[in-house]
């Protein structure tokens, strides 16, 4: 379940990187033919970056939380969950006395 939700992440995050570069493209292509100036299509371009930054950031918070989701639906224990609980078994062992069955 969790490739899918994986492979979907990066494939989104593929397409805004090869649109940032094909729009670089377009941009470097109008500069070049005088439509635009060099200042413009950076500020166009930088702008464009920071708009789909925004957008992977919320894209993989989504699926974070996405995925977060179904794991308590599946009734998957946190890392955080299992570290504390195996402390506390650690620490009961130590208060335990062994006996002499106990290896």
């Amino acid at each position: 379940m969790l490739e899918p939700l994986r492979k979907l992440l990066l494939a989104g995050l593929g397409t805004v990187d090869l649109t940032e570069e094909k729009l670089k493209s377009v941009f470097d292509d109008l500069v070049a033919r005088g439509e635009v100036s060099e200042k413009e299509a950076r500020e166009l371009v930088s702008g464009w970056a920071k708009r789909a930054g925004e957008q992977r950031t919320k894209i993989q918070q989504q699926v974070d939380d996405a995925v977060r989701r179904a794991l308590e639906r599946m009734g998957v224990s946190q890392r955080a969950e299992v570290e504390k609980l195996e402390s506390r078994v650690a620490d009961l062992e130590r208060r335990v006395p062994r006996g002499p069955d106990a290896g």
